[in-house]
């Protein structure tokens, strides 16, 4: 992978988060049209490009390469989880703190920075199946314990796992599975659809940046203990990881692009909802995704040359 590519694509990533941040204080994009976007991705545009993925030639091939893709996420979040716990009690975090800093700094932004970032990089279905299987691994850890977290006393249910992203989820691996395809104008549909996700989702993290209050980000400690972690700290130690696993590069690297994407945006809306160290875990966000500029060409480029992609 070229480094030349790689900072042509972080930095057409951050011309579409600045995008987000002008309209946000030209007064365009507000709180109320930010979460409209954010449901239109999470539930219109980003299962179509999910969709979309189910066409490609893989077969049963591509749906292994996804689950391990899966399973390896899912261990790295599990490992970088257990650590965490053992950092917070040694610093003696409150149990807010500790919910905001297994949130942020175990969990990346899968959906809204990992596709689009690994599409940029791998290819528009490689970024879509492996995206998928971010997805998996960040939903099931986030609505059983970081949601527990948050709220001990919370059921966790069936309903809580039924969004749109799932099921199309659950529908692309059948249709890779049985060789199903969407019809052509189906198809041609979705892809029209999808197109938009990458623009509108980095607009809307761009939106979250600008709300942020810069000042209080650089000031906070605990701040940039997580982005540190996030960033950094957890991503290289994977790629120490992934170097010792027989792994195809494609799968080795795109796994690589999601564990370095910055903090999830959804620990901050579960923080607002039970009103739980709600600014803390936006400041996460907003420091960490702004770090990712000097972050992920650094950890990309290093994955790269020691992954051989």
């Amino acid at each position: 992978m070229s480094i030349a590519i790689l900072l042509q694509q972080i930095l057409i990533i951050f011309l579409e988060i600045g995008t987000g941040a002008a309209i946000t204080r030209l007064g365009i994009l507000d709180d109320s049209n930010s979460k409209f976007l954010s449901n239109l991705v999470m539930t219109v545009s980003l299962p179509c490009t999910l969709l979309v993925s189910a066409s490609i030639d893989g077969g049963r091939a591509a749906v292994v390469g996804m689950l391990k893709g899966y399973v390896v996420l899912e261990l790295f979040y599990l490992v970088t989880t257990a650590f965490c716990l053992c950092l917070s009690k040694a610093l003696g975090l409150t149990p807010g703190q500790k919910a905001v800093l297994i949130g942020t700094a175990v969990l990346p932004n899968s959906a809204f920075i990992g596709i689009p970032l690994a599409s940029a990089l791998l290819g528009s279905e490689a970024g879509a199946l492996y995206g998928a299987a971010g997805i998996m691994a960040y939903n099931i850890l986030f609505f059983t314990y970081v949601q527990h977290l948050f709220a001990p006393k919370a059921k966790v249910s069936l309903k809580t796992f039924l969004t749109p992203a799932n099921v199309t989820t659950a529908l692309m691996v059948v249709m890779l599975v049985s060789g199903l395809r969407l019809p052509g104008i189906l198809e041609s549909f979705c892809k029209a659809m999808g197109n938009t996700t990458t623009p509108l989702a980095l607009m809307i993290a761009g939106g979250m940046l600008a709300r942020s209050d810069l000042k209080k980000l650089v000031a906070n400690p605990l701040v940039w203990l997580i982005t540190g972690l996030r960033c950094l700290v957890f991503p290289l130690g994977f790629l120490a990881v992934l170097c010792l696993l027989p792994l195809d590069p494609t799968l080795r690297m795109a796994v690589l692009i999601l564990a370095s994407c910055p903090a999830g945006s959804l620990t901050a809306v579960l923080a607002k909802q039970y009103d739980t160290e709600g600014e803390l875990a936006s400041q996460a966000v907003a420091h960490s995704t702004l770090c990712i500029l000097i972050s992920v060409p650094l950890v990309l480029s290093l994955g790269s040359t020691l992954l051989g992609l």
